[in-house]
């Protein structure tokens, strides 16, 4: 028998999940498009190229950050909460 999360435990899970994913995908994002623009810019790339490309590799970085964090709060906010009995 197990008991169940409430809907408020998901809840904060989530929006911790939310708020942390976000927040380092944004640092990255801003440090990763800041380097990658200079880089861009002394290599004669064009703006709008810097944009593009700066624009794929935040998603691209965004899918591990997620996952990451997605795992640390399953792992320690929702999976304690589930209580396995013989």
């Amino acid at each position: 028998m197990n008991k169940e999360p409430t809907e408020f435990q998901y809840f904060k899970a989530w929006l911790f999940f939310f708020v942390v994913a976000s927040v380092c995908t944004w640092l990255i994002t801003l440090g990763l498009g800041s380097f990658l623009a200079a880089f861009l810019q002394a290599g004669r790339a064009s703006l709008a190229q810097a944009t593009r490309l700066i624009r794929i590799l935040s998603v691209v970085v965004a899918i591990p950050v997620s996952y990451v964090t997605f795992r640390v709060v399953v792992g320690k906010y929702l999976m304690p909460k589930i209580i396995w009995e013989d």
